[in-house]
């Protein structure tokens, strides 16, 4: 009896490789590549979905079921520190040169005000696709770093911040989840 598998001819081609990069509104004309990272990125999309209940159904009935919340995150550990990282990391933070004269450091600080300019248009994640040259991108959109701010540091080793991004619907579009991605397309044939 043979074996059951799921490898194909083209299967080498279908791979998503190594890390990635991490972007800070990816596709727009303000596009900066964020920085290094370590231990890998995440892409998330959690979603809830509701089972729709009526008296006299025996389970689940096919076309009963509604998305009732999503959540889109992309969570990066970045290796590299820079202001514009930690600006990023806490947002709503401002920058100022410390001390005053002769300043030799930027003192970030924040006044627990976040506004709209601290959003993201978007942060994408861009990684290498075997058989390709061609990426592929999994971003979210109106993306605010959410997460704790916590910089871990160990003797012999590189500190990290991990940054947790959150996507944001649009209150103009409430029904287009903000979030996207994008698999470059197979040749057709091969």
């Amino acid at each position: 009896m043979g074996r059951y598998h799921g490898i194909t001819n083209e299967t080498y081609k279908r791979f998503v490789v190594d890390a990635g990069a991490v972007y800070k509104n990816y596709g727009e004309t303000d596009e900066v590549l964020i920085g290094a990272t370590r231990d890998g990125n995440t892409f998330t999309i959690e979603q809830e979905i509701k089972e729709i209940t009526v008296d006299g159904q025996k389970g689940p009935v096919k076309g009963f079921r509604r998305v009732t919340r999503v959540t889109a995150r992309i969570t990066a550990n970045f290796v590299e520190f820079t202001t514009d990282i930690l600006k990023l990391a806490l947002p709503g933070s401002t920058v100022e040169d410390y001390p005053e004269t002769e300043p030799t450091h930027d003192e970030i600080k924040r006044a627990l005000q976040i506004a709209l300019s601290d959003y993201c248009t978007n942060i994408a994640l861009v990684g290498n696709k075997s058989g390709t040259d061609e990426p592929i991108i999994c971003g979210i959109k109106n993306a605010l770093a959410d997460g704790n701010f916590e910089v871990s540091e160990t003797d012999g080793e590189e500190a990290t911040l991990s940054i947790q991004f959150t996507a944001h619907f649009d209150p103009e579009n409430l029904d287009e989840e903000p979030w996207f991605i994008r698999n470059p397309k197979e040749e057709v044939g091969v």
